[in-house]
């Protein structure tokens, strides 16, 4: 759920960071449009770790189409610095 707050409300930080936990995310407003967000730890790390791994996907894409040769799983993802029983873990917790 996402909650819009005024920046002015930042006065009171403690009551708007009260508001964000895993799935609630704040977003800051300024002159009535959305402006910042805040979200807890976990989701930015799950966030920015999703954009790595959708870029070197991308880049692998990109290696195919130019004649580039496959690549093992467990190769790519030692290379994105990923266990495969995490990535293992991660899947089984999206289905």
């Amino acid at each position: 759920m996402v909650v819009s707050v005024p920046v002015s409300s930042l006065t009171n930080y403690n009551a708007v960071l009260s508001e964000v936990d895993r799935g609630n995310e704040v977003v800051l407003t300024k002159n009535g449009h959305s402006k910042y967000a805040v979200v807890d730890i976990e989701t930015w790390q799950h966030t920015t770790s999703m954009l790595r791994f959708l870029s070197d996907m991308r880049s692998v894409d990109e290696e195919m189409a130019a004649g580039g040769k496959w690549h093992m799983q467990d190769e790519v993802l030692c290379r994105l610095g990923v266990s495969v029983e995490d990535a293992d873990a991660e899947r089984a917790d999206t289905t």
